[in-house]
């Protein structure tokens, strides 16, 4: 979702209620619960809320409060042995906890890239001084597993007065080959949504053709979405990739009965993790087609406290 929406305006944090320490942010998901069994590669991507005025975790600079969430994000990138992490509305100062500890680390470090969409926002104050705001990934391994580094500024429609959004992409070495591997967070409003997916697809889909990718983000469009067709393989979708949560059949809708893939998949917004009565799938994990195959989607269970207003969303695929 929006960081300048109507329900989600950045404000200055007042004090905020004491994280539960050692909350597990891994909780039971309502189809799929994760295994040790499920394919590799695997992926997470996560809207983390870092600095509008409605999200759950609101530290207000406290150190320890920062560091509690720091530790239960650590938790569930680990419980799920993901190789790439795809985070959305990052406030910088979340970006450097999880940078610095994760970089330190003598058993599986990550390696951490950045990608700005608002250069100042209040809202992030909380978090440290660099009050940055955008998008961050987190790769399995030391600096060598990641390389070339883009971020490429997707459509802005005029009328619409909002941050400029981006496609955040690496080159990164997962488990033995080279993936491109991309973050985004798009715009709803106007044009945006037709126009920010076409560029999208415009930018990764010659690379599919050539190497793994996957591209994970808050994509604010319910599958079904018209300009989501460019990204989809199948079910009236023109694109060249896979998305993990489209083989989950309890999630299938009427018009996709007899078939093995569908344009659905379990909720990644509810009433569990925010107050709304507004229940639907806007987080996404894309793998290209021609390189991954058997794959699972799986949105998280919310925690107590919650960490975001969105469930985490982990996916998996194996190699073609």
């Amino acid at each position: 979702m929006s960081p300048l929406s109507a329900r989600r305006r950045f404000v200055t944090p007042t004090a905020a209620a004491a994280l539960l320490l050692g909350a597990a942010v891994v909780g039971t998901a309502r189809a799929d619960a994760p295994s040790t069994g499920r394919p590799t590669p695997r992926f997470i991507s996560y809207n983390v809320c870092g600095a509008a005025a409605g999200c759950p975790v609101r530290p207000g600079n406290d150190t320890t409060r920062k560091n509690a969430w720091r530790d239960r994000i650590v938790q569930a990138m680990d419980h799920w042995d993901a190789d790439v992490v795809m985070f959305q509305e990052v406030c910088y100062g979340q970006y450097t906890l999880l940078r610095d500890h994760l970089a330190d680390r003598v058993e599986t470090p990550y390696t951490a890239v950045w990608g700005t969409t608002l250069d100042s926002v209040g809202g992030c104050s909380q978090w440290g001084g660099d009050q940055r705001f955008g998008l961050a990934m987190f790769v399995k391994g030391s600096a060598s597993a990641v390389a070339d580094r883009t971020m490429t500024l997707l459509h802005r429609d005029p009328v619409v007065a909002d941050e400029q959004r981006g496609l955040l992409c690496v080159d990164a070495q997962v488990r033995g080959r080279t993936v491109r591997a991309c973050d985004t967070h798009l715009d709803w409003r106007g044009r945006n949504p037709e126009e920010q997916t076409h560029q999208i697809y415009l930018a990764l889909e010659p690379a599919t053709r050539t190497m793994p990718v996957v591209l994970g983000g808050d994509f604010n469009m319910r599958p079904t979405a018209a300009p989501l067709r460019r990204l989809y393989d199948s079910d009236r979708g023109t694109g060249p990739f896979r998305e993990v949560d489209d083989t989950d059949r309890d999630h299938f809708a009427d018009r996709c009965a007899g078939q093995s893939t569908c344009r659905t998949g379990e909720n990644t917004v509810d009433d569990q993790c925010e107050d709304t009565t507004d229940a639907k799938k806007i987080d996404y994990i894309f793998v290209s087609d021609r390189h991954f195959r058997s794959e699972h989607g799986d949105a998280a269970g919310c925690s107590a406290p919650s960490l975001s207003d969105h469930h985490l969303l982990r996916g998996a695929a194996d190699w073609s």
